[in-house]
Formats: C-alpha cells, sequence, structure tokens
C-alpha cells in the first residue's frame, strides 16, 4: 500500500473535520446543562429546551489560538413572555452568560 501526500492531506483533513464537529457538539451539550441549570436556579423555564449556536470565530488569547462560541437561547418567567439570553465560551470555558431583563 503507497500512500501519496495527497491522501495524507485528504485524511488529516477529514479527522479534523470530524474533530471539530465532535468538540463542537460536546461544548453545545455543556453549554445546554449550563442554560438549564442556570434557568432552574432562577424558577425560569427554558423555552424550547435548546441553545442554538449564533457565532464562531478564531481568536488570538494569551498566545494561542481558541475557538470563541455563543449560543442563543430563549427563557419565559411567566410561560407566556419570551426573552433572549446568550451563552459565551472561549475555547472549552464558559466566559459569560446574558439574560435579557425580565419580569418576574
Amino acid at each position: 500500500m503507497n500512500l501519496q501526500l495527497s491522501d495524507i492531506v485528504i485524511l488529516f483533513l477529514v479527522f479534523t473535520v470530524i474533530y471539530s464537529w465532535w468538540r463542537n457538539a460536546s461544548i453545545r451539550e455543556q453549554a445546554l446543562i449550563q442554560v438549564k441549570k442556570h434557568c432552574e436556579s432562577l424558577n425560569l423555564q427554558l423555552l424550547e429546551g435548546s441553545v442554538a449556536g449564533e457565532e464562531w470565530k478564531p481568536v488570538w488569547h494569551h498566545g494561542q489560538i481558541k475557538i470563541k462560541r455563543a449560543y442563543k437561547f430563549e427563557f419565559s418567567s411567566s410561560g407566556v413572555a419570551r426573552y433572549p439570553g446568550k451563552i459565551s465560551y472561549l475555547g472549552q470555558q464558559q466566559i459569560g452568560m446574558w439574560l435579557s431583563p425580565h419580569d418576574f
């Protein structure tokens, strides 16, 4: 079996895409768990029970390239009105969560 450089490059690209997809899915699940915990602690209802990707970009952070991700979601305090929220990650670390002002 003879591998050419082009075969190795293609395999590398395929593995990179698979790893990136797997890592993004893992962080999205982590974001969903954190949003659910936060909403429960404030007696809020997470609508649709999900988060959606809003932003994904590479950034230079302390000498390393990391991916900055933001996920948006909607919640309700009364079961009637919908309010937006956002959770942000830098690499694997959560860097912020924002909830729109809402009625209690």
